[in-house]
């Protein structure tokens, strides 16, 4: 792995760094900065001295993070200019599909228009007590909201959900009973919406509730109808990732994909471009979640190398994943969800791995877990003592259960007979994999809690991983 096959990693990481260092940059700062950096490429350029401008374009590429990653000031009319706390008539939009968190309380994302008849901005976080009407994303709603700044436990050196939302772009949060929520037209949710409500209608009249909502993670994300324990088993056996739709899911969809169409006798490149429009589409239907994002981009970025007949560099593809959707959306850089996703597969790719089905697995989820320990521990203070060797019977049951699942639920879009037999064939396949994580969740020990790490531990835990990669990939001849 040299650095000319992977160009774009040291400009993401660059871009990464000034958006990271944007709350302690001023703006004129980074603007003088980038426009430096340009002038010092130009003149490079003048006097044929190309080779020496990476170092200038890493630091205009650093600034405009820093620019990119400046938190914006809110407009006037944003509903966070209110004064809050306040009781206010609500009419907005439903920006994303309402989510069932508990028996009687329903969460839902506003999209802000007017409030109290005045026009106004900005996303509302509402938590709404009570059985609401139907309701789809998309659908405009009134509601008489008790609004307050959004905040979150203050516990240091814990979750900060505050600036979560606000990274999210929920400034203000709302509660309400459902007998003060009016709808102002009929639901009419979007494509992938329907898709999703179908798929989890097909899976709850075909499996027992414990194994719908498996599935349901599985296949989408959705862990709220999973039972407690359930729930729990899977994060003290180190395997909770199994249940957020990530690139695990999307390679499977976009291997079976691509196998099928193959199977079929389509060519290499029509089976690829079936593949691409199938991953987009699963994305939108899942939704834009950081790690469905990343392995989105780079899956297409794999099967279009297939249609150009050029071998893929899966580095690069991870640097550019990881560009774009900073580039989009700044804010991710701090997200859990971000860092577990591309930590992971960073140190996967970036891994020596050894030879052998059983082996290789196993190294395989031991980098995974080397690469996120920081996370993990600065995020939720839990280090899983169990979770390389649960992987290894986990992630092959999540993987059938997941093949069999997507199978199932495609076919209840053409015949319930048919998507029955599919269920019926991945519910042993569930019932081993719950079996499979329980057992291990069972191991004493199977997490320890652990205090946040410094930052000068985790930059210290992070060169000794760079400094054993560049030791093995450098120096064979020393071994």
């Amino acid at each position: 792995m040299t650095a000319r096959r992977m160009p774009l990693v040291p400009v993401v990481l660059a871009f990464a760094t000034g958006i990271g260092l944007a709350p302690w940059t001023r703006g004129g700062l980074a603007w003088l900065v980038w426009a430096l950096a340009i002038l010092t490429i130009v003149a490079l350029l003048a006097v044929g001295r190309a080779s020496w401008a990476a170092v200038p374009l890493l630091a205009g590429v650093a600034a405009l993070g820093a620019l990119r990653g400046a938190e914006l000031p809110l407009p006037p009319d944003h509903v966070a200019r209110l004064g809050l706390p306040r009781v206010a008539r609500v009419e907005g939009r439903l920006a994303a599909e309402p989510v069932r968190w508990a028996p009687d309380r329903t969460r839902l994302l506003i999209e802000a228009d007017r409030v109290d008849g005045s026009p106004r901005a900005g996303r509302i976080q509402a938590t709404v007590y009570g059985e609401p009407p139907p309701l789809a994303e998309g659908q405009r709603i009134a509601a008489e909201l008790r609004l307050h700044p959004a905040t979150g436990y203050r516990n240091p050196g814990g979750f900060d959900y505050a600036a979560h939302l606000a990274r999210e772009g929920i400034h203000v949060t709302g509660t309400t009973r459902a007998d003060r929520l009016t709808p102002l037209e009929e639901p009419r949710p979007p494509w992938s919406a329907r898709v999703r409500s179908r798929a989890r209608t097909a899976m709850a009249r075909a499996l027992p509730p414990a194994s719908a909502a498996l599935l349901g993670g599985l296949l989408l994300g959705e862990r709220t109808e999973l039972p407690r324990e359930i729930d729990e088993g899977f994060r003290r056996a180190g395997v909770y990732h199994v249940l957020a739709v990530s690139g695990f899911n999307v390679a499977i969809l976009a291997a079976a994909v691509f196998a099928l169409a193959k199977l079929a006798r389509a060519g290499r490149r029509t089976s690829a471009v079936l593949a691409i429009v199938v991953v987009i589409g699963f994305a939108a239907v899942v939704g834009p979640e950081p790690s469905v994002l990343r392995a989105v981009i780079m899956s297409v970025l794999v099967l279009a190398a297939l249609l150009l007949e050029r071998e893929a560099a899966v580095a690069n593809s991870l640097a550019l994943a990881a560009l774009l959707i900073l580039t989009v959306r700044p804010g991710d850089l701090a997200d859990p969800g971000f860092q577990l996703s591309f930590a992971a597969t960073a140190g996967i790719v970036a891994a020596p791995l050894p030879r052998g089905i059983v082996v290789g697995a196993g190294g395989v989820s031991l980098a995974a877990q080397l690469a996120v320990l920081p996370v993990t521990l600065a995020h939720f203070n839990q280090l899983s003592t169990i979770g390389v060797v649960a992987n290894l019977a986990v992630v092959p049951l999540a993987g059938l259960g997941t093949v069999l699942g997507l199978l199932a639920v495609g076919l209840a879009f053409l015949s319930e007979t048919a998507a029955q037999v599919g269920f019926d064939a991945a519910w042993p396949v569930l019932l081993a994999l719950r079996a499979a994580v329980a057992l291990a969740a069972a191991v004493p020990g199977a997490v320890v809690h652990l205090p946040a790490p410094p930052w000068l531990a985790i930059v210290c835990y992070t060169a000794s991983l760079l400094l054993a990669l560049a030791w093995w990939h450098l120096g064979p001849a020393s071994r």
